[in-house]
């Protein structure tokens, strides 16, 4: 089912529904079935750079971008990912809403606070 859903995960992320299935079926996939998706959403061909923009101008396909960006593994990959949705965020998309459930929105690493608190460190305080 996962292969079935996979390349037609795009189409199915614009819906209610469809964008719950994108999100299960990327929480289920591989890692290494991930990467082709991955690519295609945030590879530097223009379809990549219009699939990004329809995720990311979509009130339910911005959930299935955030999923996607949890799953990333590499860091360095999620990093890049997360750079191009920055420099893709606008004031009339998810963008901004993207990065700030990530833990991104002010160019902190997502997970800064939770590494900190997993070894009995105080996280540094945001500046302000």
């Amino acid at each position: 089912m996962l292969s079935a859903l996979l390349p037609r995960l795009l189409a199915i992320s614009t819906s209610k529904h469809g964008s719950n299935v994108a999100e299960v079926v990327l929480s289920l996939t591989s890692t290494q079935r991930l990467e082709p998706v991955a690519e295609s959403i945030f590879g530097s061909t223009p379809a990549s750079a219009d699939a990004l923009r329809q995720l990311m101008e979509h009130p339910f396909g911005n959930y299935v971008l955030q999923t996607l960006l949890k799953r990333l593994a590499d860091p360095e990959r999620r990093a890049a990912a997360v750079a191009k949705v920055r420099a893709a965020t606008t004031t009339s998309n998810f963008g901004r809403s993207v990065l700030s459930r990530l833990g991104e929105a002010d160019g902190e690493p997502a997970g800064r606070t939770e590494a900190c608190n997993s070894i009995g460190l105080e996280p540094p305080a945001r500046p302000r």
